[in-house]
């Protein structure tokens, strides 16, 4: 009985401390002002990435912090095939119609509908950290001019819909050549708000710029694998994966 007391004691202090420290660290979201001199800085932005390539690439891959969590996309029928373990799921982005395989094998019923619902989940998120620079001005979000501690201008990008968790915002910061060195978070997933992760390890893929090293809590991971490509031959398909 006393065991269970102890136990008890020693969850609610964990609760309370993880209370304190969520208050303690979180930093208050910032608002600036929205309007078309936030739009022009979103816009220049993505241009000095490369957004006009980006938009026409056909293809592109990669495989995130997680190893074996790897992403092929095609842009133009907007459908992925989305792999993490021994699942995979081919899936039409705009309906989320798929298909679901373990090892191989298809699945159907509940065990289909969960995997589906993974890869939506994973895709959400797991494309975001590669390719957010270019969504800064996606249906749904708005923007905002902020100014950051070292008086530089900073852009807040919230989104209000899309995705598995809208309403999330993201506070941008910039080099002198205008290219994101991090961003603060204030996100539903994440509960102490303004968290910082750095974003480096720019590569450039036909053109266009990719950040593959993201650096959140002291930890440095990495995108791996990134590639683009204008055929499936270029991925080593023989045949069309999406079929």
């Amino acid at each position: 009985m006393k065991f269970i007391k102890y136990l008890v004691f020693i969850l609610l202090l964990l609760v309370i401390i993880g209370f304190i420290a969520v208050k303690v660290f979180s930093v208050q979201e910032p608002r600036g002002l929205g309007g078309a001199e936030a739009d022009s800085l979103a816009l220049e932005v993505m241009h000095r990435l490369n957004k006009p390539s980006y938009d026409t690439l056909p293809y592109l891959q990669w495989e995130f912090f997680r190893a074996g969590q790897k992403y092929f996309w095609d842009k133009k029928q907007n459908k992925a095939v989305i792999e993490w373990g021994d699942n995979k799921v081919v899936m039409d982005l705009d309906s989320q119609e798929a298909q679901s395989f373990t090892s191989g094998i298809e699945q159907s019923g509940t065990a289909h509908e969960k995997l589906k619902a993974k890869a939506w989940s994973n895709w959400c998120n797991d494309s975001f950290w590669l390719i957010a620079p270019f969504k800064m001005m996606d249906p749904g979000t708005t923007r905002e001019l902020v100014e950051l501690e070292s008086g530089d201008k900073g852009i807040k990008v919230t989104y209000g819909g899309g995705g598995v968790t809208p309403g999330d915002s993201y506070l941008w910061e910039l080099d002198k050549n205008l290219r994101p060195t991090g961003w603060k978070m204030w996100t539903s997933i994440i509960p102490v708000k303004g968290i910082y992760s750095k974003w480096s390890g720019w590569e450039e893929h036909q053109g266009i710029s990719f950040s593959t090293k993201h650096t959140i809590f002291g930890k440095e991971v990495t995108m791996r694998n990134v590639k683009a490509g204008s055929s499936l031959q270029d991925f080593g398909y023989s045949a069309d994966p999406f079929r």
